[in-house]
């Protein structure tokens, strides 16, 4: 368990993009929102869907914003608690249901539900169609740790995946995340249903012995933002850290769940000297970590890039950091990673310290990033201006090819 991504995190060379390295660049889409914490986007829609903290989701389309949704009266946005995941489902062009993730201002705990809209193309919801779908109880005395993502795995239709924090306070006193009948410090598993409630699938880990059957994996500390791969289904697990380090999980696609990852044993691959816990024997090492310091110390999850505006970027994960503001991209190799690179030099510093909240993704595969001050970027190409192409492309071929990125750019809202 004593590996070393961290050592070459600081270290590793710039990516090695195929063709010319034409970078990133950020396109403001959006300003003035209130705490924006997540963006997305049904299959097949022009529109953006944005989270904002408090318990509204904003409607973004056609240069226009307005409220698509507004729950804040349910809303505790205390602290870490707030309005915080959104998935749709995957049948939402026919039912027009969509899932929340929030803390219930009234007892604290966390809610999955769903809401309807009277059909998919229109531009607000129905407030009054709420569901509930799941709820967790937390700490009520503790605004740390609500994790808050869900989702849906492409490859697993139905099937929603729910991120639970250990529900604090620091390092896990009531050792919630190791402990399998707790469905805090966890990744959950439930197959959703239209008048309310759940079912559990019959392939979770812990069905038929002990243990609660929503749990998919466990040892986790604040999962709050992750993302499955839209082509290829694997999981990207944000687990952010305590003291010490920041890790970025990975699951593949095929995985058949009951992954242990250490916490509160473990922080990362390191041991957690403020507990006298042994590492649980089988826990899964971080594909990718990194201890506090010049690159921040609260991680903030990404996604893995899809959107074929830059071939030399395709596969690889992008992500942040909420603390230093730093946007960061890295490939998988296997069971560690490659081509690490700190991108805040070229995407600038948007947010500055303790403002980057998400990352988002559109239905064709384009990435977004958003802060605290209210603004919400689209990470685009840095394609070079037209008297610079003949240099740097040396051939017909890729200036066709950068002229179609540059239109499938513009085409985006």
């Amino acid at each position: 368990m004593n590996k070393t991504f961290w050592c070459r995190a600081v270290t590793c060379a710039a990516i090695s993009l195929a063709g010319p390295a034409f970078g990133l660049e950020p396109a403001l889409i959006a300003s003035g929102l209130d705490q924006p914490v997540f963006l997305t986007a049904p299959t097949g829609d022009s529109r953006l869907f944005v989270v904002e903290k408090g318990g509204r989701i904003k409607l973004l389309h056609n240069g226009s914003v307005s409220t698509y949704l507004d729950i804040s009266a349910k809303v505790d946005a205390d602290g870490e608690r707030g309005l915080l995941g959104l998935a749709f489902d995957p049948g939402f062009r026919r039912n027009g249901r969509f899932y929340v993730n929030y803390i219930d201002k009234t007892t604290q705990n966390t809610v999955v539900a769903s809401y309807t809209a009277p059909s998919f193309n229109a531009n607000s919801a129905n407030p009054a169609s709420a569901r509930t779908i799941l709820t967790v109880e937390q700490t009520p005395d503790s605004t740390r740790h609500k994790a808050g993502w869900i989702g849906f795995r492409p490859n697993d239709p139905g099937q929603l995946y729910v991120a639970t924090g250990d529900g604090g306070p620091s390092n896990d006193p009531f050792q919630r995340a190791q402990d399998p009948n707790s469905n805090l410090g966890k990744i959950l598993r439930i197959t959703p249903q239209a008048d309310g409630g759940y079912t559990v699938p019959t392939g979770n880990p812990f069905v038929g012995r002990a243990g609660n059957d929503e749990v998919w994996s466990f040892g986790l500390r604040n999962p709050y933002r992750n993302s499955f791969d839209r082509a290829t289904g694997d999981l990207w697990i944000a687990d952010v850290g305590e003291a010490a380090r920041e890790e970025v999980d990975f699951e593949a696609a095929g995985s058949e769940g009951g992954r242990n990852y250490g916490w509160r044993a473990l922080e990362g691959s390191a041991d957690n000297p403020d507990v006298p816990d042994a590492a649980p024997e089988g826990a899964i090492a971080p594909l990718f970590e990194y201890e506090h310091g010049a690159l921040g110390r609260s991680v903030i999850g990404g996604y893995v890039y899809r959107g074929g505006l830059e071939e030399g970027l395709d596969g690889a994960y992008l992500f942040g950091d909420f603390a230093s503001g730093k946007i960061f991209s890295l490939h998988r190799q296997g069971d560690s990673f490659v081509d690490f690179v700190d991108r805040s030099a070229e995407l600038g510093n948007l947010f500055g310290r303790s403002q980057l909240t998400s990352f988002g993704e559109d239905a064709f595969g384009a990435l977004y990033v958003m802060g605290l001050d209210g603004n919400v970027y689209r990470i685009a190409a840095a394609v070079p201006e037209p008297e610079q192409w003949a240099l740097l492309l040396g051939g017909g071929a890729w200036l066709a090819a950068v002229v179609r990125r540059r239109r499938g750019s513009a085409s985006r809202p």
